[in-house]
């Protein structure tokens, strides 16, 4: 077996410390793949599947192996309980989730924000599982701290696709949707309290008022984004009358 001296490569591709340097490439079997630059060298990432090729027991993710798992328990069993993920099992999904963030930063860099959408929600199902149904009550909760980092990221992605599509409207209803998910997360571990503060939120926001100065104004997105407002300020003549402006305008779209 002969090796390859990667120097020129690398020299070639300087490492940027305060940059994420992402590249696609063509296979020498015709595959697209994913190379990011990194301190002591390159990543190489497959784009679909998972990053490092592998097909773990036969499946394309172990994500995807073990909700067969759990969907063949269910059948047998006419329930969840009794499924069980070991200490091992969750660390191997916790490995899994590791090389998933790295490509959807990548792709999230190179702008291809439907493989990021795609890529954090496989992330967030083995959240799910892991939280759902580990033996270990600290495997329950090891991969909660990113939960948030994550939800942003989804729902930046498929805001930005959104926007790719022309549909600014949808776009704003993800950015929504991510805010109100991220704050659920801090509530479901009594910090709901520091929500308002979290980054992920700011940013979130952030994205959220640039999307409002794209979305007509009497759209049905930001018509229920008022009802809601009101709502919760205990504005109640007003939810009333943007209640009626919903069920007679936009009754088509309901």
């Amino acid at each position: 077996m002969s090796y390859v001296d990667l120097q020129t490569t690398l020299r070639d591709w300087a490492y940027e410390p305060e940059k994420i340097s992402v590249r696609k490439i063509l296979g020498t079997d015709g595959s697209v793949r994913i190379q990011m630059r990194v301190e002591l060298g390159i990543l190489q990432m497959e784009a679909d599947g998972r990053p490092d090729d592998v097909h773990p027991h036969g499946c394309d993710s172990l994500l995807t192996y073990h909700q067969k798992q759990l969907a063949r328990h269910e059948h047998r069993n006419g329930t969840l309980l009794g499924f069980g993920l070991t200490r091992e099992e969750c660390q191997e999904l916790r490995q899994e989730a590791s090389l998933i963030y790295r490509r959807f930063i990548a792709f999230f860099v190179l702008e291809e924000y439907g493989n990021v959408a795609r890529d954090t929600s496989h992330s967030l199902g083995i959240f799910d599982l892991c939280r759902d149904h580990s033996l270990e009550p600290e495997d329950r909760v090891a991969l909660e701290e990113f939960r948030s980092y994550v939800l942003m990221m989804e729902a930046r992605g498929r805001a930005y696709q959104a926007l790719e599509e022309g549909e600014p409207a949808s776009a704003l209803a993800h950015v929504n949707r991510g805010i109100l998910a991220v704050k659920a997360h801090h509530e479901a571990f009594g910090q709901g309290e520091l929500a308002p503060k979290s980054e992920e939120i700011r940013i979130l926001r952030a994205l959220g008022h640039e999307l409002n100065d794209q979305v007509p104004q009497d759209s049905l997105i930001v018509t229920r984004k008022a009802l809601r407002a009101a709502i919760e300020q205990e504005r109640f003549e007003e939810a009333a009358r943007l209640r009626d402006t919903i069920n007679k305008r936009y009754k088509n779209q309901l």
